[in-house]
């Protein structure tokens, strides 16, 4: 009885770390599908009537990724890098800003919104804003917030592109639907772990045998 007992105490650590360890690697991931109205700008990237679909993932504790945040109303998570597919063409948007609102908030009421340069670091030529208004994605507080993702459609959002090498702009409306997703990614180390305590769980029943 006494090895019974410490067999099953060993077994509750290898579970709980494990546990742990696949927490520890959750993610936030959204994918997006959308389609440009009339009167979008034509660039490498938009153009009226075509459709577009973009996808990223953030921590689902993010705080080492914030930038800027507003208690109550907002934070700024920067660098990110977004899948982005047009036209039959899939290329990555680096160095990506995705803000997230409240429902309250004086900027946005809810959801997110995505910044991009097309030249990356300096953001002297074309910049690209996509708002994605929706439900919160979030649970305060805003310097160390929790994602809590989910799924919504966003019609008529405006699409802003700055020409910041003139200081001209264009604004139109695209609709989208967005997927959010929390997902648990465990560790290798933890997939030892739990292999360890399936091991463990076979030479117990060969002892109690």
């Amino acid at each position: 009885m006494k090895k019974f007992t410490v067999y099953l105490f060993l077994l509750a650590l290898l579970v709980a770390g494990f546990s742990s360890s696949a927490l520890a690697d959750s993610t936030a991931d959204y994918s997006i599908t959308g389609m440009y109205g009339t009167g979008t700008q034509t660039t490498a990237l938009t153009a009226a009537g075509q459709s577009f679909s973009m996808s990223f993932s953030v921590p689902t504790n993010p705080a080492s990724l914030i930038v800027s945040y507003v208690g109550g109303d907002d934070f700024y998570l920067s660098p990110l890098n977004i899948t982005y597919t047009f036209e039959g063409t899939t290329s990555t948007l680096t160095n990506t800003l995705v803000a997230f609102y409240t429902a309250g908030s004086s900027s946005q009421m809810g959801g997110f919104f995505v910044d991009y340069c097309a030249d990356v670091v300096a953001c002297q030529t074309l910049e690209y804003q996509w708002t994605f208004q929706g439900p919160q994605q979030y649970i305060a507080p805003e310097s160390n917030p929790t994602m809590t993702p989910t799924s919504f459609v966003s019609n008529g959002q405006p699409l802003t592109i700055y020409d910041n090498s003139t200081g001209g702009a264009t604004s139109s409306l695209f609709d989208s639907t967005v997927n959010g997703t929390p997902v648990n990614t465990p560790e290798p180390s933890s997939l030892l772990l739990l292999g360890a305590g399936l091991a463990g769980v076979a030479l117990l029943v060969k002892f109690r045998s």
